[in-house]
């Protein structure tokens, strides 16, 4: 969640790099500003002995030395121990200021675009002098249901991007190439028989009966995190983390698919719509995710 000043302002967002939209005979400058963040937990490795943090060195097996971050160049390889070097400035000097427009090639319906090929995601805000041309782009095409497919250059390569409205302006995502979204034949699927009809509508009841009227992400959250955390804090305060005992996995029972469908609309309609409730309220019930890890671990 994005923090808050006093008085229930938003926090605002520091523009990390600029950019110029393009279409036609139409320049709009931008501002890239980070979408969104990670909240994972992240340990450093530690000497078990003395409980020191270890560090990570570069070793030039060549010299028999460790080497510092800014001695270090790209290399790619063209032959066995042969390579094409590139510095850091020549590497930038390959991003010039009309190659890094974002390039509008074409507008397409978002439904078009499968979901696996989207990668990361940052907000455009508009530059200085770029307003009204950037809000009449957004609006335009929130119009018309419209995204556009645009590529730039940037971090040593050319990227596919998506351009799309959000709020009241516009969201970036980029993209995998084609050839970098593997292909789906290569999965081992199980052979099985043919789904009978009876099969499938017992799943689509059953798909009817957990479909919920609208997706609100913040009715979700990570319990694994708030696990972890709580566990975190107890230990900084010195008190003992006990696990709880791992009852006995019973012998699952064998059914065909019929009687798990039919177990599952009759008996499991209450509870799936429960168990639905009960992932849901430990975020609208804790009011910091560290508290509510940490009443799950004491």
């Amino acid at each position: 969640m994005q923090k808050k000043l006093p008085g229930g302002a938003v926090m605002a967002l520091r523009p990390l790099r600029n950019a110029t939209i393009t279409f036609g005979l139409v320049s709009i400058p931008v501002r890239f500003y980070t979408a969104t963040k990670s909240e994972d937990i992240h340990f450093n490795l530690l000497h078990e002995s003395c409980g020191a943090r270890v560090n990570r060195r570069w070793w030039c097996p060549y010299h028999e030395e460790i080497v510092s971050s800014d001695e270090l160049i790209r290399g790619y390889e063209v032959g066995k121990g042969r390579y094409v070097t590139f510095s850091n400035e020549e590497m930038e000097a390959l991003e010039t200021d009309d190659n890094r427009a974002l390039d509008i090639v074409e507008f397409v319906d978002l439904a078009e675009i499968d979901p696996v090929f989207f990668e990361k995601a940052w907000f455009l805000g508009p530059a200085p002098g770029g307003g009204k041309t950037y809000n009449l782009l957004a609006t335009a095409m929130k119009k018309q249901h419209k995204v556009a497919v645009a590529r730039w250059v940037s971090g040593g390569r050319e990227h596919l991007v998506v351009l799309r409205p959000y709020g009241d302006g516009l969201i970036l995502h980029t993209m995998y190439y084609a050839d970098e979204v593997r292909d789906f034949a290569a999965v081992d699927k199980e052979a099985s028989a043919p789904v009978r009809e009876k099969e499938v509508q017992l799943a689509e009841m059953l798909i009817n009966e957990l479909t919920g009227e609208t997706f609100d992400p913040m009715e979700y959250h990570d319990e694994y995190r708030q696990r972890l955390v709580g566990k975190i804090e107890a230990k900084a305060e010195g008190k003992p983390v006990v696990s709880p005992k791992r009852e006995e996995e019973a012998q699952a029972e064998v059914v065909d698919i019929m009687e798990a469908l039919r177990r599952s609309l009759e008996g499991g309609r209450a509870g799936a719509s429960t168990a639905r409730r009960a992932r849901k309220a430990p975020q609208r019930a804790a009011k910091r995710p560290a508290a509510a890890g940490k009443r799950k671990a004491s």
